[in-house]
């Protein structure tokens, strides 16, 4: 399992200081191995130019300049105990992950092959790996014992770094981009920046709560039951500008009854809202078309972006629930029950692939179909509809509300 992904996130920002977050790493590197007081202050005189050459380019504030380059220092430290947990692993170690929340145990049942986790009440259930991966999102912290096999402590370890190391280049991205005076903007800093600065400070907002309960909700099942697809997070430069929350990584459709899928694949940018108000879905969508007019087509990161709205109800009722009954591996979405679940499943997905392709999806989530007779693998025409999946649709909209779905193919 390859860890090289990772270095994207630690040396990308935007390309102004791209390349001063590069410097700093390589100068983080030879501190590593300095040995010497002369040569370690060496370093630090170096750091200490790139942060007055920023200060006196007017790029950023002493404040600003030495945040972002204290948050590469603690990407580039993570790195290092990765590599290090890393190793422990292979020497047959218990693992933590990186998530600073509520500690769990987490022993391996030999016999029902499933790992099993130890609730404050000392009461033990059982997890999935999707349920180990993602419950990091949600402040639990998993400390995996010697017996759990040795590829879902890599996979589980790998996760939580990157998420750690995500959340940290969002903080420099935040940090920089909400002070930065900009002519698109009269001169004034990003308001879209300084929004999030502040909301950062609550972790409160209904539409990031409800964008990590989708997230963690589809990353779970991709893992846990094998679906055709990829779900990438974004970071928040990407969210600002090109109105992205995440990516799905979708088998590309070819058209007829029976013809499967091609190896090519459809990366679809999706937008989440949780608000049914018309004008703001209105507005949403007049942004979702200005970013994709600046798409000059040598990006190739996606194909299209849509718009979904989603009806969340009782939202934050079901979020208090779980955590009053032991905070529970899977998160929140636990309190819903399966119907609820599946009418998330079918709502985001409703346009991007075919009804019986989502149905077969959907069995395989919930275990129904008992062989592999090729009905989840065989992916339908777009042009082929599921009477029954459209008709538990339509039930579902009528009681919590409609799910509403934009898009237009970039050029």
């Amino acid at each position: 399992m390859r860890i090289c992904p990772l270095l994207g996130i630690i040396s990308y920002m935007k390309e102004n200081f791209e390349e001063s977050l590069l410097s700093v790493n390589e100068a983080l590197g030879k501190a590593e191995v300095a040995d010497t007081d002369e040569k370690k202050n060496n370093i630090v005189d170096e750091i200490e130019y790139l942060t007055r050459y920023f200060v006196d380019e007017g790029t950023w504030s002493g404040e600003t300049a030495r945040t972002v380059f204290l948050l590469q220092k603690e990407k580039h430290e993570l790195m290092g105990e990765l590599h290090k947990k890393i190793q422990e692993i292979e020497e047959g170690k218990e693992i933590s992950g990186f998530t600073e929340g509520e500690p769990r145990a987490v022993e391996w049942n030999k016999a029902g092959h499933r790992a099993m986790v130890v609730l404050p009440s000392g009461k033990r259930v059982s997890a999935t790996v999707g349920e180990l991966v993602t419950d990091g999102e949600w402040g639990l912290k998993y400390t995996l014992s010697k017996d759990v096999p040795l590829d879902i402590k890599k996979r589980f370890i790998i996760a939580e770094a990157r998420r750690k190391i995500l959340a940290l280049a969002d903080e420099q991205i935040i940090e920089t981009e909400r002070v930065k005076k900009t002519t698109r903007e009269g001169g004034e800093t990003s308001p879209s920046y300084r929004a999030i600065y502040e909301d950062e400070k609550t972790e409160t907002r209904d539409g990031v709560i409800a964008e990590k309960i989708i997230e963690t909700f589809f990353e779970k099942n991709i893992l846990d039951h094998g679906l055709k697809m990829r779900l990438e997070r974004v970071d928040r430069q990407r969210d600002v500008d090109e109105k992205i929350d995440f990516i799905f990584h979708l088998p590309r459709h070819q058209r007829g009854v029976g013809v499967d899928a091609s190896d090519e694949r459809e990366d679809i940018g999706i937008q989440l809202t949780v608000s049914n108000d018309p004008k703001l879905l209105k507005h949403k969508a007049k942004k979702i078309e200005e970013a994709k007019e600046t798409f000059d087509g040598k990006r190739g990161e996606v194909d299209d972006i849509v718009l979904v709205t989603l009806p969340l109800k009782h939202m934050q009722e079901k979020i208090v629930s779980w955590k009053n009954e032991e905070m529970l591996p899977g998160g929140p979405m636990k309190k819903w029950e399966a119907s609820k679940q599946e009418q998330i499943f079918r709502g985001v997905l409703q346009k991007l692939c075919p009804d019986k392709e989502i149905t077969g999806m959907w069995e395989s989530v919930l275990g129904e179909i008992p062989d592999d007779d090729g009905a989840a693998k065989n992916l339908r025409s777009r042009g082929e509809e599921d009477e029954g999946g459209k008709e538990n649709l339509q039930k579902f909209e009528n009681k919590y509300g409609k799910w509403s779905i934009s898009t237009r193919k970039l050029k």
